[in-house]
């Protein structure tokens, strides 16, 4: 059920390739064994209209929020928090040198009494099973 979305203002893709962001994101929260990939989505929301610190048009951001099932507890979560945190470092590096840049990263804990699942994908993935 992990959710992770990829917020960024647009001006980001004048400097890199948003998909393999996205690429990165999703295998770093993959290769955690609490992270199932059957039910892993990583997605992008790029923003056109934004205001970043003082609005100089240089800047940009890339807002990282995964959300994920509270049961696999506190250490777990923070562990992913900093997969995360690293690849984003990693694949921003050269642009934060060169541009403003503001990079989060938050963990949100989902409560597994609130949410439903309906999820076919193992059904036709034999080694997701």
């Amino acid at each position: 059920m992990p959710h992770i979305v990829v917020e960024y203002s647009a001006n980001l893709e004048d400097h890199i390739d948003v998909g393999e962001l996205l690429t990165s994101i999703h295998a770093a929260a993959a290769s955690h064994a609490l992270v199932p990939l059957a039910g892993l989505r990583t997605r992008a929301m790029k923003r056109e209209q934004y205001v970043v610190a003082n609005g100089d048009a240089r800047n940009l951001f890339v807002a990282v929020i995964a959300r994920l099932n509270g049961d696999r507890g506190q250490e777990s979560l923070l562990e992913i928090r900093d997969l995360l945190m690293a690849v984003c470092s990693d694949s921003l590096r050269q642009i934060r040198e060169e541009q403003p840049l503001a990079l989060s990263v938050e963990v949100q804990a989902i409560d597994a009494a609130m949410r439903i699942n309906d999820n076919s994908i193992r059904d036709h993935y034999e080694e997701l099973r």
